[in-house]
């Protein structure tokens, strides 16, 4: 009708003026997305939006970029003026999302477009100390003044269930807010004042630490067609300041460094101002570490020192960051002050104690600064404190050592005094220094590789510990210098090595004697050990010098009325040692195990030994590896272990006993084990059974190189010794290869009478299971190895029922008689018995009988 109305006025000539109006296009709402600036630009390349509603159907939608936001529109789903759930995806080039939010509810306008501004986060954000604003909903992205607009913000703490704070702000008095400002709406309504601009509006949300965010947002001011710019549209997350917790005590005029700790989710730059309630001064400007001077004391002693973080985009966080207590305090007073000894030598102890009072009664910290050499740690109680100090090589020429103490009370006054070390040992050479170390309770360790021109010393009852450095023994040639003694040693009685490497390097050929002689690794009158180190290449002369010295590993304890020590060498490996690998010697319970020796072979220069236990030591020696000990200069031998005692040696040098030799690999060696003790010039057999045991050792040699002497797997000239179950092999040690040269086992006998003997302990065992292996050799009377003339043994038992067997399983016939065979004139057999009890074994050879029990289980 309006329409026919209109044509008939303008048919008939009769015009009026046309009405102007506007219609409003269907609702919807307009989306803008504000990227945090955490989040890199560069890695999104699209940004989606879904509608969802109620009943779960969804229309998608692509965003477009517009400047640094992204724009787009979200239609209804179905019909004008429905609420929505929105979903804002963005993606990277590859199509990951790399960011979300999800807005539960949006209400679009029936006519116009309602207003959503999202914030998505990435999708494995770290925790936040900040809120994050998901959205703001407003009910119109256009506006005329006078307009009422309902405003609604989406948000989250970081922890789940925190009361949020919602501000609001707008141009002049035009926001109607609840007064809860836990309430997450408000409505603005548009001032008469707004003309031709977009207006901008903001809201901080603040959680209940105090940590804020902030978005602000725009609407476009105008009728149909107008759209808000996208300029200062962002999200920002205020950075967060850490605050103080406990106080500090400070002295005026005592600096103090103070640093304020401030967090920011979006990683801006930040800029800092500082304050204090106390009168004082500030070094470092707007930076997050100042110093901070107090200069007078405030009433009370307290002081807040506060710090004001911003960033680039409005955000801030105030803090107090200190908590002081500032004293003009007077310094302590020093009481009795002591140390242990005046001067001292490498490797010796010196302790130093301190007493003090504080005019306030404050608590009191002791530090420690040595000159040179380290200090241990301290001890003290608050009014006394105490260290030990020590260096373990050498000083400078023009050092003297020195320990500073201070004693600092809790308001910062202090006050020091000197100790002082007269040093009375050797001075640094030219070519090294002082090996670094730290000094813990019972231990010093190497702080890094080191060289070194004389011993270095390991203090009374510590454990040296060499962290796996190296430490190297040089000597100045220029200056007629000659390396002298061991490269690293004990001080006093108590020691242990563990986890260095020990090595020489260019050494002149210069032979000492005594005390000088090269070692590596020398204890001497001590307990301890040494483990898990290394020492290689400690020689002279490039390894071809003639020095009857250059020992890996030596223990002695042979001083006169030397109570026993006891030593593990344990699982070291040697190599390029000049004399030999390990010498135990004197009143020593050793050790001597797992450890690796390589002798290098065939030499013309020095006879060279793995193993030596001399005069007396005692112990164990088991599962070594040692090889490589051959000599090829004249009357002499190389040998892979070799224990000597006796006087033959020297007036006083005292036999090896009960020694245990066993489960060692010995290969290439002119002697494999040289049991070579003796009495009198004549080289007699010792006249006490010295009862060493050599058991189940594997003895190798491939060649006959000493033809001067002779080689042998094993040698015993001892007497009562037991030599059993040891494998010896190779044509080196082959006696028909190589007659009156090269022997399997070699054993000086006594007289021509034979006995027979068990060569294993009694045995126990389970009635009708096969026992342990049972040995019988042929001895001669004083109990060395020997042959008998018939090598056949018969085999009885006491009781019924018994059986003696070739196999360990007793699976074979029994038998009634052994044969003693091979070079250590023995034979194994096991015995299986019915019924339990004691059973008594016989063994019957060249007429003589010998017996033992074996108990049935």
């Amino acid at each position: 009708m309006h329409l026919a109305g209109a044509l008939l006025l303008t048919t008939f000539g009769c015009v009026q003026s046309e009405p102007s109006f506007e219609v409003a296009p269907s609702g919807g709402a307009r989306l803008v997305v504000a990227m945090p600036r955490s989040l890199e630009s560069t890695r999104v390349a699209e940004v989606t939006s879904t509608a969802t509603n109620a009943s779960g159907k969804e229309v998608p939608s692509t965003l477009a970029l517009d400047t640094n936001l992204w724009v787009g529109k979200v239609e209804p789903v179905t019909s004008p003026g429905e609420t929505v759930g929105l979903r804002v995806e963005a993606r990277d080039g590859a199509g990951a999302v790399v960011a979300s939010v999800s807005v539960p509810t949006v209400e679009l306008a029936r006519y116009g477009d309602a207003l959503v501004v999202a914030v998505p986060q990435p999708e494995a954000a770290p925790v936040s100390t900040a809120p994050r604003i998901d959205a703001v909903v407003a009910s119109a992205s256009r506006v005329i003044p006078g307009q009422r607009v309902e405003l609604r913000a989406w948000a989250r703490g970081r922890v789940e269930g925190d009361a949020l704070g919602y501000a609001w702000s707008a141009p002049g008095d035009s926001l109607e807010c609840p007064e809860d400002s836990t309430q997450p709406t408000c409505t603005w309504t548009v001032p008469a004042s707004a003309k031709n601009a977009d207006v901008v509006l903001g809201l901080i949300v603040t959680d209940p630490r105090g940590a804020a965010s902030s978005l602000s947002f725009r609407f476009a001011l105008g009728g149909v067609g107008a759209v808000a710019s996208s300029e200062n549209i962002q999200f920002n997350r205020f950075p967060v300041l850490e605050a103080a917790v406990e106080t500090q005590q400070v002295g005026v005029e005592q600096p103090l460094s103070l640093e304020a700790k401030a967090t920011d989710d979006d990683g801006d730059a930040l800029t800092y101002a500082w304050s204090a309630t106390c009168a004082g001064t500030f070094e470092g400007g707007n930076t997050s570490r100042v110093v901070f001077t107090p200069t007078e004391e405030p009433e009370g002693c307290g002081c807040q020192v506060k710090a004001i973080v911003n960033d680039d985009f409005t955000g801030a966080d105030s803090e107090v960051v200190a908590n002081l207590c500032v004293r003009r305090s007077e310094p302590p007073v020093l009481g009795t002050l002591s140390q242990s000894a005046p001067s001292a030598r490498a490797g010796e102890l010196v302790t130093f104690t301190a007493t003090a009072t504080d005019p306030r009664g404050e608590p009191l910290t002791f530090t420690w600064t040595p000159s040179a050499g380290a200090v241990g740690p301290a001890v003290g109680d608050g009014t006394t404190g105490t260290v030990a100090w020590t260096e373990l090589s050498c000083l400078p020429a023009d050092v003297t050592p020195t320990v500073e103490v201070t004693v600092t009370n809790a308001s910062g006054s202090s006050v020091r005094h000197t100790f002082t070390v007269e040093w009375t040992d050797r001075r640094c050479g030219a070519l090294a220094g002082a090996c670094a170390f730290t000094m813990a309770q019972a231990q010093v360790a190497l702080s890094t590789d080191c060289v070194t021109q004389g011993p270095v010393f390991i203090p009374d009852g510590f454990t040296f510990d060499g962290a796996t450095h190296t430490m190297t023994a040089v000597e100045d040639a220029a200056v007629g210098e000659h390396f002298q003694g061991a490269v690293l040693r004990n001080r006093g009685t108590v020691a242990r090595v563990r986890n260095v490497t020990v090595t020489a390097r260019n050494l002149s050929d210069v032979c000492d004697a005594g005390a000088a002689r090269l070692r590596g690794i020398f204890l001497e009158g001590a307990s301890g050990g040494v483990e898990d180190t290394v020492v290689a290449d400690l020689h002279q002369k490039e390894n071809r010098s003639g020095c009857q010295e250059g020992v890996a590993i030596e223990v002695r304890n042979e001083a006169a009325g030397a109570s026993p020590v006891s030593v593990d060498v344990r699982r070291n490996r040697l190599t390029g040692y000049q004399k030999g690998g390990v010498l135990v010697a004197g009143r020593v319970q050793a050790t001597v195990e797992a450890n690796v020796m390589e002798g290098g072979g065939v030499v013309d220069h020095i006879a060279r030994n793995g193993i030596q236990v001399a005069y007396g030591a005692s112990g164990r020696v088991v599962d070594n590896e040692v090889t490589g000990h051959a000599y090829t200069g004249g009357e002499d031998t190389g040998s892979g272990i070799l224990v000597v005692g006796g006087s033959f040696y020297g007036v006083g040098r005292a036999l090896c006993l009960g020694l245990i030799i066993q489960g060692n690999e010995v290969t290439g060696n002119d002697v494999g084990i040289n049991l070579a003790q003796g009495e009198g010039a004549g080289f007699n057999a010792p006249s006490e059974p010295t009862r060493i045991q050599v058991l189940d050792n594997v003895l190798r040699n491939g060649a006959l190189t000493n033809r001067s002497v002779y080689q042998a797997g094993i040698y015993d000239s001892g007497t009562g010794n037991l030599i059993s179950r040891n494998r010896v092999s190779g044509d080196g040690y082959d006696p028909a290869a190589h007659p009156g040269e090269a022997f399997a086992v070699d054993v000086k006998t006594v007289g021509a009478e034979r006995q027979v003997a068990f060569a294993t302990p009694a045995r126990a065992v389970d009635a009708g299971t096969c026992s342990e292996a049972l040995v019988v050799q042929g001895r001669d009377v004083v109990g060395n190895l020997a042959p008998l003339v018939d090598p056949k043994v018969e085999l009885s038992a006491s009781v019924g029922g018994a059986s003696f067997h070739l196999r360990s399983d007793c699976s074979d016939a029994a038998v009634a008689s052994v044969d003693l065979t091979g070079a250590q004139r023995e034979a194994v057999f096991y015995v299986r018995a019915a019924a339990s009890g004691v059973l008594t074994v016989t063994a019957t050879g060249d007429g003589e009988s010998t017996t033992q029990d074996l108990i049935v289980r």
